[in-house]
């Protein structure tokens, strides 16, 4: 992991989540944002810390869109708690996290990207897991992810 730029760590405010059924406030949501980049292409955007889940990063649309073309590396079953395991395509990709006020990058290099074979699993958001999280030195307060250079 290198960092470009001259600060020490990287913050970013929670998003506010809504409300849910009952009028009851959900919990505001720790992100990080990312950019990626595969020989097809390059998105940036949030990304939900997802402590739950295992693999690198789950993309969304807009993600997948940098992979046309690609073939994966190889077809992985992941765990999901709210379904039977899913099938996915891994794919690498160049990641980073951004300060979008300074413009500081903390780059990661080559992550795993897991691509549902099923559009019914795709999510809305892009999550990032534990296989780049536990690499961090990440500090989540309830509202700021802070991010330390080691």
């Amino acid at each position: 992991m290198r960092m470009s730029g001259s600060s020490r760590s990287i913050r970013v405010p929670y998003a506010h989540d809504g409300l849910d059924e009952d009028g009851e406030r959900i919990p505001d949501i720790p992100i990080l944002y990312l950019t990626l980049r595969s020989e097809r292409g390059r998105a940036r955007g949030p990304a939900i810390v997802d402590t739950g889940f295992d693999g690198g990063i789950y993309p969304n649309i807009k993600v997948i869109k940098i992979l046309q073309g690609l073939k994966p590396l190889k077809v992985k079953r992941i765990e999901s708690p709210l379904y039977e395991p899913i099938e996915c395509e891994i794919y690498n990709v160049e990641a980073a996290l951004l300060d979008r006020g300074s413009g500081q990058q903390i780059h990661l290099g080559t992550v795993n990207l897991y691509v549902p074979t099923e559009p019914e699993y795709l999510s809305n958001e892009v999550l990032i897991g534990r296989e780049i999280l536990n690499k961090l030195d990440i500090r989540l307060n309830g509202r700021w992810t802070e991010i330390k250079t080691r």
